[in-house]
């Protein structure tokens, strides 16, 4: 029945991807100052660091309030499209390791992992590179990236495509880590509290726990990330090379503690954000499926077919 093809057409690439897409881009609009303040305390370099509340004051007192939305355009176009990518591969993965007959405790965090690996190859790298550039403009006071177009061409002109690719490990190894125990977690944590379909809290709940623990696992990942794509290379030598190399040379120069920087700002931005990813997705692949099922034959995602 109707209720039935629904629930099949959720799966699909085109409703998963539009769900996690629309999903995404609600999500970018209301965490984006966090995520600035984040940057901001990540790349300052000292052995005290910067406090997100002043960071926060520092970005408002150069920039005013547009200031927390460095960066936005590049964001929104990443999350709308991770969210396409990572939904839809998520999906995908899903389906195949259920086919092959994995365990079933691990399909979750393996389909997560290469979801990850997807998602930062073919979209995170480059963005999350654009974004970074763009919000430390903030601290340098250069206007180098004002536009995503503009920004485009610099990165390529001055260090080529693979400049752009700048951090593609340390991203890498950041998306699949956060990805796959998201994934894995909050199946579980869904299943523990939730009634099926989740009610709009539940969801919420289960996608604010997951992103705490995704959080505290990667993110001295993370602080290596924003330090090697901080890095404009016009002016200077490359500092950091490589994620473990940047991670050592941190630790030596700033200490331990230097990795958990701007963790606080990134916590509430994750949790939130997932809390709204994920109540988001379920409301927004529903009413997808919902549109696709009325559009029936429309696209040729008949039922029949995808049963």
């Amino acid at each position: 029945g109707m209720a039935e093809s629904t629930k099949t057409l959720k799966k699909h690439p085109v409703v998963s991807a539009a769900a996690g897409f629309f999903s995404g881009a609600t999500e970018a609009a209301i965490t984006m100052p966090f995520d600035t303040v984040k940057t901001y305390c990540q790349v300052q370099k000292s052995t005290t660091g910067v406090s997100p509340i002043t960071g926060a004051r520092d970005i408002f007192r150069l920039k005013g309030i547009g200031g927390f939305y460095f960066g936005l355009p590049a964001v929104l176009v990443q999350v709308a499209g991770k969210g396409a990518i990572r939904w839809s591969a998520f999906e995908q993965f899903k389906q195949g390791l259920q086919k092959a007959g994995a365990p079933k405790a691990s399909v979750d965090f393996c389909a997560g992992i290469g979801a990850g690996f997807a998602e930062a190859f073919l979209w995170t790298t480059p963005t999350e590179r654009l974004k970074v550039l763009r919000q430390n403009d903030i601290r340098s006071g250069l206007n180098r990236y004002a536009s995503l177009p503009s920004a485009v061409r610099t990165v390529a002109k001055e260090h080529g495509v693979r400049g752009l690719y700048a951090g593609i490990g340390a991203c890498g190894i950041r998306q699949a880590s956060g990805v796959g125990v998201r994934f894995a977690v909050y199946g579980r944590v869904k299943s523990a509290i939730t009634s099926d379909p989740p009610q709009l809290w539940q969801s919420a709940v289960a996608g604010g726990l997951t992103g705490c623990v995704s959080t505290a696992l990667n993110h001295p990942i993370d602080v290596c990330k924003t330090r090697i794509e901080a890095q404009d290379g016009a002016s200077q030598v490359k500092e950091y090379t490589g994620t473990v190399q940047c991670l050592r040379t941190i630790v030596r120069q700033e200490g331990v503690r230097a990795l958990y920087r701007g963790i606080a700002p990134r916590m509430i931005k994750i949790s939130l954000g997932q809390a709204i990813t994920f109540s988001a997705y379920e409301r927004y692949s529903e009413f997808a499926a919902e549109a696709a099922g009325f559009f029936g034959g429309f696209a040729g995602v008949s039922t029949a077919t995808s049963k």
